[in-house]
C-alpha cells in the first residue's frame, strides 16, 4: 500500500473513534444527577466540587467566595507609561568675577621735564599714588598701563581686568 492510503486510513479511524467516544459520553449525561457539596478547607475557602450545578441547574454563586486582593498584588487595568522624566537641569553657572569699580580719582599729571617720564597723580580717599606707566600700586592690585583719548586704563591685577577711568578735565 502507498503512503497516502495508509494516512486516509489512520484518519478515518481516528474519526471513527472519536465519534463514538462522543456518542458514548452523550449516552451517560443524563443517567445521574450528583451534586457535590463544597467542603470547607482550613483556609476559609470552600473546596472545589466536581459538579457544579444544584438540582433545578441553576448556579448557586452566593457559595463563592470572593477574596480581597493583598496589596502586593499588581492591578492589571492600572495605566502603564513608558515616559521617563528627564533629570534635573544642573544649576545655573555662578557668575562670571568681575573688577570692582575703580575707587580713584584723577588728580592730575606731570611730564618730568629732564626724562619725559609721564608722572599721573592718583587719590582714593586720603591716600595719593604717583604712578608711571607699568607701575603697580595699591598694594600690587593695580598696575597703571597709560593715558589716552578715553582716559587712563588701569589693569585689575587679580582678575587681569583693564578699566577705564574717565577723566573729567574741561
Amino acid at each position: 500500500m502507498s503512503a497516502t492510503r495508509l494516512r486516509q486510513i489512520a484518519l478515518f479511524a481516528a474519526l471513527a473513534a472519536s465519534l463514538g467516544a462522543a456518542l458514548w459520553v452523550r449516552g451517560q449525561e443524563g443517567d445521574s444527577e450528583a451534586v457535590v457539596k463544597p467542603v470547607e478547607q482550613d483556609s476559609g475557602r470552600p473546596a472545589v466540587a466536581s459538579g457544579t450545578a444544584g438540582k433545578d441547574g441553576h448556579l448557586a454563586l452566593e457559595r463563592l467566595n470572593r477574596r480581597a486582593p493583598s496589596g502586593t498584588e499588581a492591578d492589571p487595568f492600572r495605566l502603564k507609561t513608558w515616559f521617563v522624566a528627564p533629570p534635573p537641569a544642573p544649576p545655573p553657572l555662578p557668575p562670571k568675577p568681575t573688577a570692582p569699580l575703580l575707587p580713584f580719582k584723577y588728580m592730575g599729571s606731570f611730564e618730568e621735564p629732564s626724562s619725559g617720564k609721564l608722572i599721573v597723580y592718583l587719590a582714593k580717599g586720603d591716600e595719593s599714588f604717583p604712578v608711571s606707566p607699568g607701575d603697580k600700586f595699591d598694594d600690587n592690585k593695580y598696575q597703571f598701563n597709560g593715558i589716552g583719548k578715553g582716559g587712563i586704563t588701569i589693569t585689575y591685577l587679580p582678575l587681569s581686568i583693564k578699566q577705564n577711568l574717565t577723566l573729567d578735565v574741561q
